[in-house]
């Protein structure tokens, strides 16, 4: 069966789940979805099947732990073990190209917004050691932060933790992140020492644009 076809398939037999079994499904997926590469027909195969599993579980009045077992996560694994992994490097490093972009950009325009009201020039000083600095900081944290979320996603994944504790991890761990980043930034303001060169704010504005689209461009294409 084609991928579009697993995909509508695969979306109708979920609704069909009941939700204790819908539970322990969703986890699933998303652990596969996680540890996987995206959107693919083997993934599809494999959930279409464990899908068929459930509903005849289900229809039969039997526990889903019958299929999966006591251990959630084990079940995960042996269903990922066969699919292709996800590459968290290739990953990270198209992310980092978005936030460096984005970075770029909405400084920039802020800088560029403010020296429009005033009329003053759109030129800048641009001094080279913090500017590159900063892009390599900011691409490094972005890569430790995907490597971090992820890590602490498979460490908690099926643990009954409540919502609030879940995602108030998820939450301290972009929260130090964006910290260090702040830290950072502040730091690498204060040098000003070294070489410099003049270049218009739009430059640095298209700079952002044009790694923020390369980023994106990198994350859709999924060969």
């Amino acid at each position: 069966m084609a991928e579009k076809d697993l995909i509508k398939e695969n979306n109708r037999l979920h609704e069909k789940l009941d939700p204790r079994y819908k539970k322990v499904y969703e986890d699933i997926h998303v652990y596969i979805r996680v540890n996987t590469s995206a959107q693919s027909q083997e993934t599809e195969a494999v959930l279409n099947t464990f899908l068929k599993k459930i509903i005849q579980t289900q229809r039969e009045g039997r526990s889903i732990e019958s299929v999966t077992g006591e251990d959630y996560k084990a079940y995960a694994d042996r269903l990922v073990e066969g699919l292709p992994k996800r590459n968290l490097w290739r990953l990270a490093a198209f992310l980092a190209l978005i936030l460096v972009g984005l970075n770029l950009i909405f400084d920039y325009l802020i800088q560029i917004l403010f020296r429009l009201i005033d009329s003053a020039a759109l030129a800048t000083t641009v001094v080279a050691v913090p500017f590159i600095l900063e892009i390599i900081i900011t691409a490094s944290l972005g890569i430790g932060f995907i490597y971090t979320l992820f890590y602490a996603f498979r460490q908690v994944a099926f643990k009954d933790w409540p919502f609030w504790k879940e995602y108030g991890l998820y939450f301290l761990i972009g929260a130090g992140f964006f910290l260090v980043y702040l830290l950072v930034d502040a730091f690498l303001t204060s040098i000003d020492n070294g070489p410099s060169f003049e270049m218009n704010m739009f430059l640095i504005v298209l700079l952002g644009v044009i790694l923020t689209i390369l980023g994106f461009m990198g994350l859709l294409n999924r060969k």
